[in-house]
């Protein structure tokens, strides 16, 4: 992976890879896959966007930029347009009227684009950043802008004018922010800082974030994922698995499952929430019965092409969307 925050581990894993065929005894054939097909692209993908009239979507593509997708027909989805100023993407997020997309730029910061006519996207600005930048998220009212950059930590911006972003805190990080999630509320921030762990914080004044507390894990914490309940928190702690925590009482986090993955790298959870699917790297994909967090097991697992980071599940959950990296995006259909 280009860049990422994986380059350390990269060897190891492949070797890894190469090792291990499944993750768990309990995994078996994957027969709920209908039909499958590649959308490949000319740089390596990290992050998929569905937009709400879900015929279309974004993706980041390193080297390549912003892509913009026709996926009317999944299996049979195209490119329509591409954002080339966009050179080093790691991941996005749009505005709730689907006209400003934030784009996590690697060591180029943080791009803000008009993509109010995706075929002909636009640069508004470009924040620089110390670091090389992973992950972002927006809060509710769409007026701060939380950056995981790496070495540098977790920088807060007021964008309440897109076009013109400004600094308004910081957060150090100990080992190097790989991403970050916010509660419904946009008042706590989760920073997946890697070996430091998960690190929860207090942002209901942005501008003076507070310390509460912080997950020690096993691994190398790539990304979080909050129930709907906003009790529940699922972590890919990479080689650390999947960790699940009891989150009711924040200063007090308890631990209450684990899927023993090999790179966990994403979750995507279930309208329900009685399924996950983990993002596993060269693993590819895990289907995962989480309906008792303390006796998850793996019910299906699939091979990607070459690097599974990222899951998208469409509203109707028949489709997955599977950032692949270097060869594209996975579009997998399920009985």
């Amino acid at each position: 992976m280009t860049n990422s925050k994986l380059y350390p581990y990269l060897f190891s894993l492949l070797l890894l890879s190469l090792f291990f065929s499944s993750v768990s005894a309990n995994a078996v054939p994957t027969k709920n896959t209908v039909q499958s097909a590649q959308l490949e692209t000319k740089g390596a993908v990290h992050d998929i966007v569905l937009l709400r009239d879900n015929k279309h979507a974004f993706a980041t593509s390193y080297q390549e930029g912003i892509l913009y997708l026709d996926i009317t027909r999944p299996l049979q989805s195209k490119i329509l347009s591409v954002f080339s100023a966009t050179k080093n993407a790691e991941s996005l997020i749009i505005s709730k009227n689907e006209q400003i997309a934030y784009i996590a730029n690697g060591s180029a910061g943080v791009d803000i684009i008009d993509i109010s006519n995706p075929l002909s996207m636009k640069l508004i600005h470009r924040f620089d950043t110390p670091s090389y930048t992973f992950g972002l998220a927006l809060s509710p009212d769409e007026k701060t802008l939380y950056i995981a950059d790496n070495t540098s930590g977790v920088m807060i911006l007021d964008v309440s004018t897109p076009s013109h972003p400004k600094q308004i805190a910081g957060i150090h990080s100990k080992a190097g922010s790989a991403n970050v999630s916010l509660s419904k509320n946009g008042k706590i921030l989760f920073i997946a800082d890697q070996t430091n762990g998960v690190v929860i914080i207090n942002v209901s004044k942005p501008i003076t974030p507070q310390y509460i507390t912080r997950i020690k894990t096993s691994g190398q914490s790539q990304s979080v994922t909050l129930s709907q309940s906003q009790n529940g928190l699922y972590i890919a702690d990479n080689n650390g698995g999947i960790n699940i925590y009891d989150i009711s009482q924040l200063n007090k986090p308890r631990r209450i499952g684990h899927i023993n993955t090999h790179n966990a790298f994403s979750i995507t959870l279930s309208k329900d929430e009685k399924t996950a699917y983990i993002a596993d790297l060269f693993n590819g994909i895990h289907i995962v019965d989480i309906s008792n967090p303390a006796k998850a097991r793996v019910l299906h697992s699939i091979k990607t092409e070459r690097a599974a980071e990222k899951i998208i599940l469409s509203p109707d959950q028949k489709t997955l969307f599977i950032a692949d990296n270097k060869k594209g995006i996975k579009i997998i259909t399920l009985r």
